[in-house]
């Protein structure tokens, strides 16, 4: 990553050194000192709320080229993320049969099922080389380490989000119903690529609120509710969760949650700026892709194919060679520890 120049100061991190308790623990993974480490604080409210933001993570210098690097990338892939929409919102639709962007934006105006919140885009780190920097970085991996209570951690995903003027809601939802793992042990980053002022505007704000995230706290810890209950359309009001998000959010602000927390998004309102955020998803080394076919116990009506375009190039590989086999692939690299990290080989040579 850019570093700041010798004459400036130095770049700060808001979080401190971990502190471990004595006598018998398991101890958490300690980051080199060229990286970021979780203060005990930080980690409780991980495991209690189910997600924290880390201040001042990146350089701002750096979010700015991989914004720059993220605008492109969108101006060349809108027209496959619209296809991905049609795909999940517009049953019955062929999105391969749409050859144009008015196309995809009428098909989605007709037939979809739900507004459309979002635009997503897959795994540029296989392509582009500043996104890879970032997104297979040691700065995220140091705290996605800690976070997950692990020694060696695996890159998943990266996905950007567009969220335009005027587009709807993300709905609730938790990141692992999309994953094709049968783990609990994956945490996302999430990146701003411009000044957030969060999902609730400030008291006496004239400002429409932002499309941040907003947290359902705790719920990564209630497991009766996906388990007695259908999640589909679900009204959580009766669960008593308490909703948070990270208010303003500056450039070099990084978010994190939980695999299982449910998370949603507001509308972008009308006169703001587009919203790009850049989402990196980091799971524990050792995790198994979920055995949907030889298992009998795994409930087939919760499988969920909305992001099969993430992982379509490396999971029949796995499953052909043994349905429910431990997730190792080349796409799926290591990123920690540092000595052990196979982000050299992104992005990817043709």
């Amino acid at each position: 990553m850019p570093r700041a120049a010798s004459a400036a100061p130095p770049h700060q991190r808001s979080v401190t050194r971990v502190r471990h308790a004595a006598g018998p623990h398991v101890e958490r993974p300690r980051p080199p000192v060229n990286t970021t480490s979780l203060s005990d604080s930080v980690l409780l409210r991980y495991e209690r709320d189910g997600f924290v933001v880390t201040r001042n993570l990146l350089a701002p210098d750096s979010v700015a080229q991989l914004r720059n690097e993220c605008e492109g990338e969108v101006n060349m892939r809108r027209l496959d993320s619209l296809r991905h929409r049609v795909r999940v919102l517009c049953p019955g639709v062929d999105a391969n049969e749409i050859t144009t962007e008015a196309e995809a934006r009428a098909a989605l105006q007709k037939n979809a099922s739900d507004p459309l919140g979002f635009l997503q885009f897959f795994n540029l780190h296989r392509s582009n080389e500043t996104v890879a920097r970032v997104a297979l970085g040691q700065e995220l991996a140091a705290v996605a380490a800690q976070l997950l209570g692990v020694r060696r951690v695996r890159v998943y995903q990266d996905s950007l989000f567009l969220k335009e003027p005027g587009f709807a809601e993300t709905n609730w939802h938790s990141d692992l119903r999309m994953a094709p793992f049968d783990t609990n042990q994956l945490v996302t980053a999430w990146i701003p690529l411009r000044p957030v002022r969060g999902a609730r505007s400030a008291n006496g704000s004239k400002s429409p609120p932002d499309s941040g995230l907003m947290f359902a706290s705790g719920s990564h810890r209630d497991f009766a509710l996906p388990f007695w209950h259908d999640m589909d359309g679900r009204d959580l009001s009766d669960r008593g969760y308490v909703m948070k998000d990270c208010g303003p959010m500056e450039m070099g602000d990084v978010s994190w949650h939980h695999g299982w927390v449910l998370h949603c998004a507001a509308p972008q309102p009308l006169g703001t700026p587009p919203r790009l955020a850049l989402s990196v998803a980091f799971f524990a080394d050792g995790a198994r892709v979920l055995p949907r076919r030889s298992d009998p116990s795994v409930r087939a009506d919760l499988l969920h194919d909305e992001d099969v375009e993430s992982y379509a190039a490396w999971l029949p590989q796995l499953v052909a060679a043994k349905d429910g086999a431990v997730a190792r692939h080349r796409l799926l690299p290591v990123v920690w520890p540092q000595e052990a990290s196979e982000a050299g080989g992104f992005p990817l040579r043709s």
